[in-house]
């Protein structure tokens, strides 16, 4: 990000296209650098201090962290076999017959769906 005395620096063109860039338009006229160089300046504290205050994205709470934890809890851990099984498939090593393929696809996507809820809680308690 640039400092508002960087911002000041740039011409009216070179204000506009970093505004593109990020999607932001000025308060007040498109045509004064001043009101790029405020909206450019402003915007990632604005964004920021939505975040805090539980505007638009936010951290979802205690409960949510819950929520994950039981969701972790309901799919389980897996046995020595579904490991040994999910190490072979990892070696694109698949069940010949159709109908227990799919289940072994079902564990695969099972244990993904596990290994990313874990992946959220330790980027929910950051």
């Amino acid at each position: 990000m640039m400092t508002r005395e960087q911002l000041k620096k740039l011409t009216l063109p070179e204000l506009q296209t970093l505004g593109k860039r990020y999607g932001v338009r000025p308060i007040g006229n498109w045509g004064k650098t001043e009101a790029w160089v405020n909206t450019l300046s402003a915007f990632p504290y604005k964004a920021l201090e939505q975040m805090r205050d539980g505007v638009g994205v936010h951290s979802p709470g205690l409960e949510a962290y819950h929520a994950i934890t039981v969701a972790l809890d309901l799919i389980g851990h897996p046995t020595d076999s579904q490991l040994a099984l999910l190490r072979a498939t990892k070696n694109n090593e698949w069940l010949q017959d159709e109908y227990w393929r799919r289940y072994q696809q079902k564990l695969v996507d099972l244990w993904s769906a596990k290994l990313m809820l874990e992946e959220v809680l330790k980027l929910l308690v950051k």
